[in-house]
């Protein structure tokens, strides 16, 4: 899943977000005790949906599990707060309690001022549950050169959306070392995470080669395995519009979303071709590029082995409303083979799962799914 990334040049009133500025009396800050989330960005580029969501809950708001960086090279400084949507604004607001200065660091926050920075990183499809906020201030010797980066990047604007070649644009033309916590934002964290949370050493042997000041939080965590668990759902629904397609097309009889109905089925759909043979189809989704690694459990494997047939769907580059997949048929003998190398394990020693490059199979040409609301 592509990041939500938004860059915030911060006002007075943004400052009330801190408890060390709503106090100063000599700030003429307001009382909000938030963050502006201004919606020509936060609503129309990142979450087009969210507004008529937000309306509908309780008190206008939703719970987010938020990551404060900075100013500086200071780590991570994990809160609970609150997307607010106020009676007589557009906007929505970073709310809740006020954000005092940590134990370790009584004036972590005194140094911002108006006309400093933040940087969002949001996830989720429609709805955030957590983000990173990176601080950058114009006076901590640590951000300076990244503050005039993103002063020549924002302009005369508020506040913008960004993308990852906008923040790998920013960190060169910045004199930043490599601790500093804006580079979080382009690490490869995101594909060893999904790699990992789903069992993959691949992942965990890069996530243990990070450098020691660049560890991977609880929040980073939780956001991995939830943002795991919409890939697959998501690449299943994408799979759904495609063999619905193909049947309307008549290119085969019939079809069944089988995980929808028994979510531990070890296969995802089946499918009844024209000449009334079945094929078995396991989904295996990602966000991101078609090359990273895919996990295939046991029961599977055994399943694959003993089918009539068994194709695998690699749904990648996923979007809200379009996704590239490329099959793979005919896998049994595939599965076979790896069920026979585990059999010579030692008694009593059985694997849960393997990690699949998909270099190790043959895979048919890139098919892209267009999917709109109607549809789902």
């Amino acid at each position: 899943m592509s990041k939500k990334l938004a860059v915030k040049r911060l006002t007075d009133s943004d400052l009330t977000f801190f408890e060390c500025h709503f106090k100063n009396p000599n700030r003429p800050g307001g009382k909000q005790k938030a963050i502006n989330l201004n919606a020509n960005i936060f609503i129309d580029k990142l979450y087009p949906t969210l507004l008529d969501y937000v309306q509908i809950q309780p008190k206008n708001r939703i719970s987010l599990d938020i990551s404060i960086y900075g100013p500086g090279l200071e780590g991570e400084y994990n809160l609970q707060r609150k997307i607010v949507k106020s009676e007589n604004s557009k906007n929505l607001r970073l709310n809740g309690e006020f954000v005092t200065n940590p134990g370790e660091n009584t004036v972590r926050f005194n140094i911002l001022e108006p006309g400093d920075f933040v940087i969002f990183d949001f996830d989720r499809i429609n709805v955030p549950v957590s983000a990173k906020a990176i601080f950058i201030s114009r006076k901590h010797e640590d951000d300076i050169s990244v503050h005039a980066a993103i002063e020549l990047f924002l302009g005369t604007s508020k506040m913008a959306n960004l993308t990852l070649i906008d923040i790998r644009k920013i960190i060169a033309e910045s004199k930043i070392v490599s601790k500093h916590p804006i580079h979080e934002l382009v690490l490869d964290d995101d594909d060893a995470l999904e790699d990992f949370v789903q069992g993959g050493d691949k992942g965990l042997q890069t996530l243990l080669s990070k450098p020691s000041g660049r560890r991977i939080s609880l929040a980073d965590l939780k956001k991995a395995k939830e943002t795991a668990e919409i890939n697959g759902r998501r690449g299943e629904e994408f799979v759904n519009v495609h063999l619905a397609s193909q049947k309307e097309l008549g290119k085969i009889r019939d079809y069944k979303w089988e995980s929808n109905e028994n979510p531990v089925s070890v296969y995802d759909f089946s499918l009844i071709l024209l000449d009334e043979s079945q094929v078995l189809i396991d989904v295996k989704s990602t966000g991101k590029d078609f090359k990273l690694p895919f996990h295939i459990s046991l029961g599977e494997l055994r399943c694959m082995a003993n089918a009539q047939r068994y194709d695998i769907y690699r749904v990648f580059g996923m979007s809200q409303d379009c996704a590239k997949m490329r099959i793979t048929e005919c896998v049994q003998k595939f599965a076979s083979g790896i069920l026979e190398i585990f059999q010579e394990l030692p008694e009593g020693i059985s694997p849960d799962s393997v990690s699949v490059e998909p270099s190790a199979l043959v895979f048919t040409e890139e098919i892209e799914i267009y999917v709109n609301d109607d549809e789902e």
